[in-house]
């Protein structure tokens, strides 16, 4: 679910003529492979499912296309097929149904050549790896070109808590960055992280050849304005310490004037050293 700007909730976006279609395949393959599984199961996803062996040992090289058509359950495909629903028309209608299909079909291929590449890492001496499933890689795609048109424009959350899809990219990046150095170390299993990570690099290398140049989220140039807020809020916390660095130098060098440095004591003159360390901080004496 999402709403705009002006706090118009809506539930999905418009049903363009390709997200349809798009929905109608995945939601068709999906029940197509349900009913081969009760006949033959696993068949038709170690055949049209990504994997290593199936890639270098079976020569089926239609896998870097057809596992985003398959899923790997009711959930999987639900909530895929959900943000496909809720993003994707605004996209489609501010491309055009072609480089729509093309945006989405590649960063799925691309994402799945991320896969093979983890795959070729993980399973080269085995051979044996898990089979990847599901289009969550141009899923992933879609979600970065719609924040990067719309960077405001929120979602609830787990259907409750309100974010900027912008905040939410940078947290799935990261989760998909972190997940993947994960993945890489505990032998494969699991979520495709590398998957949803692939599919976001895709994206952003076809909307870089698009426009020429590195995408920025429209109206805000969100990076340096975080750097600037990160550089403003460390210069503040020098300015206090220097602030607290004089006050604690003032009272304790009148001390001295009165009553000589032995008047000090030993927590005293710890506080001095403090002190001059964050009042003069490229001097390197200290005080005796």
């Amino acid at each position: 679910m999402a709403y705009g700007q002006n706090l118009n909730i809506r539930f999905g976006g418009p049903m363009t003529p390709m997200v349809k279609r798009l929905l109608i395949i995945n939601t068709s393959v999906f029940l197509l492979q349900q009913i081969l599984s009760l006949m033959a199961p696993g068949t038709i996803e170690s055949i049209f499912g990504l994997s290593h062996d199936g890639l270098t040992s079976s020569f089926r090289f239609w896998q870097i296309f057809t596992y985003m058509f398959l899923h790997g359950g009711w959930l999987h495909i639900i909530f895929n097929l959900l943000a496909l629903w809720m993003f994707a028309g605004e996209l489609e209608r501010l491309w055009g149904s072609v480089f729509f299909l093309k945006y989405y079909l590649y960063s799925g291929i691309g994402a799945g050549l991320f896969i093979a590449g983890m795959n070729t890492y993980l399973f080269h001496t085995t051979g044996a790896s898990p089979v990847t499933l599901g289009a969550s890689g141009a899923i992933y795609a879609l979600l970065l070109a719609y924040g990067i048109n719309w960077p405001n424009r929120e979602v609830l959350l787990y259907f409750l808590i309100p974010v900027k899809i912008k905040y939410l990219l940078i947290v799935f990046g990261l989760i998909e960055f972190f997940g993947t150095i994960s993945t890489a170390s505990s032998g494969g299993k699991g979520i495709s992280h590398i998957g949803h990570l692939g599919g976001l690099i895709t994206g952003l290398v076809i909307l870089y050849f698009r426009s020429g140049r590195i995408p920025k989220f429209k109206n805000i140039n969100f990076a340096s304005r975080l750097l600037k807020k990160i550089r403003l809020k460390k210069k503040k916390k020098q300015i206090d310490k220097r602030i607290k660095a004089k006050v604690i130098i003032d009272q304790l060098l009148e001390k001295i004037a009165r009553s000589g440095m032995q008047s000090l004591s030993a927590d005293e003159k710890k506080q001095l050293e403090w002190a001059r360390r964050h009042y003069y901080p490229d001097k390197k004496n200290t005080f005796h």
